[in-house]
C-alpha cells in the first residue's frame, strides 16, 4: 500500500528538525545542511518557489534549453586575468580543495526541469560567492543563504539562516569577526534588488572582470555596502 503524502512531508520534517538542531549546535555541519537542502526540496514550500522559478522567462529558458556551458577546472580557472570571475571563482574551489560539478545528466522532457534547476543552483553557487563579494565563512554563508532565501525563495536557505541565527544567540564570539545579522541583512537587500541571478550564463564570462558582471546586473552600488572586510580576490 502506498505511504500517504502527508506522512512522507511529516517524516521529511521530522528529519528536518534533527538536522535544524545540529545545526544551531554547529552551524558548519555541511552533512547536516545538506541532507537539510535535500529534504526540504521535496517540501510544499519548494514546490511554489520552483514553480515560481519557472514563470521567470530568463530561467525558463535557460531550462527549457538545459543550459551548460563549459565549466573550466580549477587549475584553468586561476589562470584567467586577476579580478576576473573565472579566476576569483578559481581560487574560492581551490581555497575549498573543491571543483567545478560535473553537468547533469538529463533527459528533455519535461520530468527534469526541476532536477536541472536544483543542479543549477548548487553548481553556481561558489559563483555567487564571487560576484557577491562574501566569502567562504560562516558570515560568508549565511549572507548568500539570505540572498538566495530572497531570489529563489528556498525553505531550505531560510532554515540555514534561522539555525545560524539561533546558534549566534549563545555564541559569544564570532570567529569569522563579522555578525552574521549584517552578513544576512546584506545578503537579503543584494537578494532582494539584483536580477534573478539563476538567469545567468556565467560560462559565457569568464573572462571577464567582476565589475564588468556586477554593472551588467547593475548591482555596483549594492556591492559597495558589502560588510566583510576582506574582500575576495
Amino acid at each position: 500500500m502506498p505511504v500517504p503524502n502527508a506522512v512522507i512531508l511529516q517524516n521529511q520534517l521530522l528529519h528536518i528538525s534533527v538536522d535544524m538542531q545540529h545545526l544551531c549546535d554547529n552551524p558548519t555541519d555541511i552533512k547536516s545542511a545538506l541532507d537539510l537542502l535535500n529534504r526540504s526540496y521535496k517540501t510544499p514550500a519548494a514546490a511554489a518557489a520552483r514553480q515560481r522559478l519557472h514563470s521567470d522567462p530568463g530561467i525558463a529558458a535557460l531550462v527549457q534549453e538545459r543550459y551548460w556551458g563549459e565549466w573550466p577546472n580549477v587549475s584553468t580557472l586561476i589562470t584567467y586575468p586577476a579580478g576576473s570571475l573565472g579566476y576569483v571563482y578559481g581560487h574560492l574551489l581551490f581555497d575549498q580543495g573543491l571543483e567545478p560539478l560535473a553537468p547533469p545528466q538529463l533527459s528533455t522532457d519535461t520530468s527534469a526541469a526541476d532536477s536541472y534547476l536544483q543542479h543549477r543552483i548548487r553548481a553556481s553557487h561558489d559563483v555567487w560567492h564571487a560576484i557577491t563579494g562574501c566569502p567562504a565563512s560562516i558570515a560568508g554563508e549565511a549572507a548568500l543563504n539570505g540572498f538566495s532565501a530572497e531570489q529563489l525563495r528556498w525553505p531550505g536557505s531560510a532554515l540555514l539562516l534561522a539555525a545560524g541565527l539561533i546558534h549566534r544567540s549563545f555564541e559569544t564570539t564570532d570567529p569569522d569577526g563579522l555578525d552574521i545579522g549584517l552578513a544576512i541583512a546584506y545578503g537579503l537587500r543584494l537578494g532582494c534588488f539584483a536580477p534573478p541571478f539563476l538567469a545567468e550564463r556565467w560560462e559565457q564570462g569568464w573572462d571577464l572582470p567582476l565589475t564588468t558582471w556586477r554593472e551588467k546586473l547593475n548591482i555596483t552600488e549594492l556591492i559597495k555596502t558589502n560588510p566583510f572586510t576582506s574582500s575576495l580576490r
